[in-house]
């Protein structure tokens, strides 16, 4: 979001200019597959069945993992942080599960899935926010509607894999909804029986048995990620459909990386605005990559809440240089 470098760009010529974001979006992703090609062949000769804490060596020290009984891998994200030495988003990819460890009243383990695409994927810009509003909590829980003791409600926009989300409710006294669209449902839902659903209460609802062994492997093996300070929960919200908006206002609303999309930027603002109350505080953490998206959502932002700031994240573990997070208020 650069709106303060340059007047805002008119829809007209954003439409016109979709051609070029999706030529600059397939650039991209060709370069990511590249780097995904060089570090993800050395993980997979490091792996070996059943062997915990393999390692995956590069220049700049070492990722470790363990493998599960079905051969999917769980990446130790702490052993990443010790070493950060470069800052793709889609590092990660070939791990299916990512433990974050713990986080407040207890760990986060998330589940990645490729075949979805960017929406499958725990982006840098969603644990940066997740740890940004943990630590803020104070900040955003004393604008909070709810009458004394009962428990602030947060929503999240394009939630994907759930981490932001979940993040936030292991460590903050607070009811955190995670949404998406209908095709990333299922995954926001195994994510949430994986962290808040306790091995007693069983995994297996949809018969699938891959699933319920992961599950019940993960619990047995981390048993104390079953615990949380707050409470989680998911739905699908799609931006501009109203009858999706059943809930509001919330106390806070919230997004990672949700501008660097395809979707529409005024769109999404309206979204935030209308699921808003008079005192709801909205974040938004996100990594420039496209200027065009990024100033259309400022523009209209600005319009529809009177006090709007961008801040550098200094609070996360994870030292991405290019996220920053947009935080908003007041609406107008």
């Amino acid at each position: 979001m650069h709106g303060d470098e340059g007047e805002p760009i008119g829809m007209a010529d954003a439409l016109m200019g979709r051609g070029e974001r999706l030529r600059m979006l397939r650039l991209m992703a060709e370069e990511d597959e590249r780097e995904r090609n060089d570090t993800g062949e050395a993980v997979e000769n490091a792996s070996s069945r059943g062997d915990l804490c393999n390692h995956s060596k590069h220049a700049g020290g070492e990722d470790r993992f363990e493998c599960l009984p079905t051969g999917a891998k769980i990446l130790r994200y702490d052993s990443y942080l010790r070493h950060q030495r470069y800052y793709d988003d889609l590092k990660h990819i070939n791990y299916q599960y990512i433990d974050y460890g713990i986080i407040g009243g207890g760990g986060v383990i998330i589940e990645q899935r490729k075949a979805l695409g960017k929406g499958g994927i725990a982006w840098d810009a969603a644990f940066i926010l997740g740890e940004h509003m943990v630590a803020n909590e104070k900040t955003w829980r004393a604008g909070a509607s709810t009458s004394y003791g009962a428990r602030p409600r947060l929503l999240e926009l394009g939630a994907g894999t759930g981490l932001t989300s979940f993040m936030i409710a292991k460590a903050c006294r607070a009811s955190v909804t995670a949404t998406d669209l209908p095709e990333l449902l299922d995954l926001m839902r195994s994510n949430l029986e994986l962290n808040f659903v306790s091995k007693s209460d069983g995994n297996n609802k949809n018969g699938d048995e891959e699933k319920a062994c992961t599950s019940t492997y993960i619990h047995r093996k981390f048993p104390d990620y079953e615990g949380s300070m707050g409470s989680a929960s998911v739905k699908v919200l799609r931006w501009g459909k109203r009858v999706d908006y059943i809930g509001a206002p919330y106390d806070v609303i919230f997004g990672a990386d949700v501008v660097a999309s395809l979707y529409d930027p005024v769109a999404l603002a309206k979204t935030f605005y209308e699921l808003a109350g008079p005192n709801t505080k909205v974040y938004l953490s996100y990594k420039g990559r496209l200027d065009e998206p990024h100033q259309l959502f400022e523009a209209e932002f600005k319009k529809l809440f009177a006090k709007v700031c961008r801040v550098r994240p200094n609070t996360s573990r994870n030292r991405n240089p290019d996220v920053w997070i947009f935080e908003g208020e007041g609406k107008c």
